[in-house]
């Protein structure tokens, strides 16, 4: 399974940009690395899949954004953050930001949850609606990251182009856009959940909850057979009750 994460992580984050025009993927052997054309550490990532990367490889990559002032992050499991990887992150004074774990789920362990609330949820199918999502997952920065609103703005076609099989869905509070998720498939096995994003304010109130189970429920009914997703600290309790479980630790650095 930790495979499988591996490769719908390294899929995301190049997908939409290897096929849009001033977006470019560079693919070295053990590092692959995205030019999204904005300076946003959300979508310019360094990944490195392989636990002995070349110190050129590594410096490539650092070199190409810093050359261009652009924000980037670096993305790395536990099992490729070998020694080595670590003593260059000391050498080109590259610090952790935070951790996620890396977990999946089967569904044939997940049942059907029926929640009325779950008429909430809208799928995003044109522009404008492609717009609200973005200004959703935006506004949880604070200001607001323009920058988010630009990606999606400028990757509009690729997003609701339906042979890219992505999924994007809003959750709407009495009438107001508060929380969306992305699905995002491998193949017809495997669907990650990324986006998984609620307003600030609207948090705590089972908003959450309901757009994931509607997220899992909408999975399920399309035939995968795994759910991954990326578990922050304050959902991990919300992800191992439907029964995901977590497989690796994935770690962010800039």
């Amino acid at each position: 399974m930790k495979a499988e994460i591996s490769n719908n992580f390294l899929l995301h984050a190049t997908r939409i940009p290897s096929s849009k025009d001033g977006m470019t993927v560079y693919h070295l052997p053990n590092i692959t690395y995205v030019d999204s054309g904005l300076s946003c550490d959300t979508f310019n990532i360094i990944y490195i899949h392989h636990p002995d990367p070349r110190e050129e490889e590594l410096k490539e990559s650092l070199d190409h954004y810093q050359s261009g002032q652009l924000d980037y992050c670096i993305w790395v499991n536990k099992e490729n953050l070998s020694s080595g990887v670590r003593a260059y992150f000391e050498k080109f004074n590259i610090n952790e930001q935070a951790s996620e774990l890396g977990m999946a789920l089967d569904f044939k362990h997940y049942q059907y949850v029926d929640n009325v609330n779950h008429l909430n949820v809208r799928q995003v199918n044109d522009e404008e609606s492609l717009a609200t999502y973005s200004r959703v997952i935006a506004e949880n920065w604070s200001p607001v990251d323009q920058n988010v609103i630009d990606y999606y703005s400028r990757t509009a076609k690729h997003y609701l182009d339906p042979n890219n099989n992505i999924k994007l869905y809003i959750y709407y509070h009495e009438g107001e856009p508060v929380s969306c998720v992305e699905l995002f498939p491998t193949d017809t096995e495997t669907i990650g959940f990324y986006g998984f994003a609620t307003l600030e304010s609207y948090r705590g109130i089972g908003i959450g909850t309901t757009l994931l189970t509607f997220a899992l429920n909408m999975a399920k009914s399309l035939g995968y057979k795994n759910a991954i997703l990326q578990g922050t600290e304050d959902g991990l309790n919300i992800y191992k009750k439907f029964g995901f479980k977590d497989y690796t630790t994935y770690y962010e650095f800039a």
